[in-house]
């Protein structure tokens, strides 16, 4: 099983969507949603922060790269310094999570250099998400998206 197998399927485990396409349906992605309420974070990808306006009505979808993902566990590791990329990730009723193939690592210890790196900072933030918030009461009562998103989709771009 390659690394890019390996991901899918334990991010699969948790309920995640998980699909893989070339570099050039990255158009797609944007055009997929239909939501006035989005968020997209995506540089890498061509697609800059767009403005977050958080209300009562809360983000119906927020679309981010992500700068690893962890084979082992299904997991995506993203630098959540910038406070509204950390409000969309937390808020979005949908996470949509962009990462290139190269960049899913075979274990957590591939990207020790990167969380040093970025968590030296003062009021740095790495968030680790593997998929929608799950919480359960004491009677066992699980409950989706109380701390997170409800859904998460991650979409692995095949390398250009």
């Amino acid at each position: 099983m390659n690394l890019i197998e390996r991901f899918i399927s334990y991010s699969e485990l948790v309920g995640n969507v998980n699909t893989v396409i070339a570099a050039s349906g990255i158009e797609q992605v944007l055009g997929a949603g239909g939501s006035q309420r989005r968020y997209v974070n995506a540089p890498r990808f061509g697609m800059e922060a767009s403005t977050l306006d958080v209300d009562e009505k809360g983000i119906d979808e927020a679309i981010v790269q992500a700068d690893y993902g962890i084979a082992e566990t299904g997991t995506v590791v993203i630098d959540s310094t910038d406070e509204k990329l950390r409000l969309a990730t937390c808020l979005a009723e949908k996470l949509i999570v962009l990462v290139e193939a190269s960049r899913v690592k075979e274990r957590l210890e591939d990207v020790v250099d990167f969380l040093e790196e970025r968590s030296s900072g003062e009021n740095a933030y790495v968030a680790f998400i593997t998929g929608a918030s799950r919480t359960a009461d004491i009677e066992r009562v699980l409950t989706i998206g109380v701390h997170g998103p409800k859904e998460m989709e991650v979409i692995i771009v095949e390398d250009r």
